[in-house]
């Protein structure tokens, strides 16, 4: 339990020092899939994924080089903290980690509502899910922002093919539809 405590310790001051993030996100543009109500499907912006995800292993490994632990005391306090905070989440908590956000758990009932309360039951839920909500803090002179989103600038996808980010390309045509 000394190690999940210092684990988070470590994650707060680190997050508490985030500085402007020097790389831009890269976005494209991507259609809906439903039209609106003049017929026209519009367009937004999506984020562009790396294809690789960063597993516990590397980022255990990443923060062990900047605390005095090891990657392995490092991954089983991550592994302890997920399961702790899966036992509080599936117990109807409400998890906060503070300097980096809230989790909670929630359901959808997308196009099965019943006429009154009385009628409500689990046969009325399509999903599941685990929501974040990033931590809001306030720095001096700036106005209310969340901790993770601070100093963010932005690059359209066409400039990853013009050497600009050499760590691999996106999710090709991967997205999420804004019109949801």
């Amino acid at each position: 339990m000394l190690l999940i405590v210092f684990f988070i310790h470590i994650l707060l001051i680190n997050i508490a020092k985030m500085e402007v993030y020097s790389k831009p996100l890269f976005y494209k543009g991507i259609q809906t899939s439903k039209a609106n109500k003049a017929g026209v499907k519009t367009w937004h912006p999506s984020l562009v994924k790396m294809k690789k995800r960063i597993n516990t292993q590397t980022l255990a490994e990443e923060i062990a080089e900047k605390a005095s632990l090891t990657p392995g005391d490092v991954q089983n306090v991550v592994r302890n903290l997920l399961s702790v905070m899966r036992r509080y989440l599936l117990d109807c908590y409400t998890v906060r980690l503070e300097g980096l956000g809230t989790f909670t758990m929630k359901v959808r009932s997308q196009g099965k509502g019943v006429e009154t309360e009385d009628k409500v039951n689990p046969n009325q839920i399509t999903s599941v899910q685990c929501q974040f909500t990033p931590e809001y803090f306030r720095p001096i002179a700036v106005g209310t922002t969340r901790a993770l989103t601070q100093g963010l600038s932005f690059a359209h996808a066409d400039l990853m093919k013009k050497g600009i980010d050499n760590n691999g390309g996106g999710n090709e045509g991967e997205g999420e539809d804004p019109s949801v």
